[in-house]
């Protein structure tokens, strides 16, 4: 079996999977519940998926959670590695760096 794409995916697959079990449903209903294929859904369930925004939320209303119940505590350290590690901050103030070497 594939591992999960990241650490947050797994998280989010395992808080799905531990409510809809709590809920007795199975992977079926969950996906057609929300409008889901079932594969899509199973994939997400087992930490291998990526939903959108608006599977997520369609999700947590099904399983009658707050959206943020599904990723409270997620980091950006349990994501895969980007190209760029650099916050819009980041990039703001080399921007105004680079401005102010030109003026001088």
């Amino acid at each position: 079996m594939p591992e999960p794409k990241s650490e947050a995916s797994r998280i989010l697959g395992l808080r799905l999977r531990e409510r809809r079990l709590a809920l007795s449903l199975n992977q079926e209903t969950v996906a057609h519940l929300a409008g889901l294929n079932v594969s899509n859904y199973a994939r997400i369930d087992r930490g291998h998926g990526n939903p959108t925004f608006h599977t997520l939320i369609r999700l947590a209303v099904v399983l009658g959670l707050e959206p943020s119940e599904l990723l409270v505590g997620l980091t950006d350290e349990q994501l895969p590695p980007t190209r760029d590690s650099y916050t819009a901050l980041d990039f703001r103030r080399e921007q105004e760096a680079r401005a102010r070497r030109g003026r001088g």
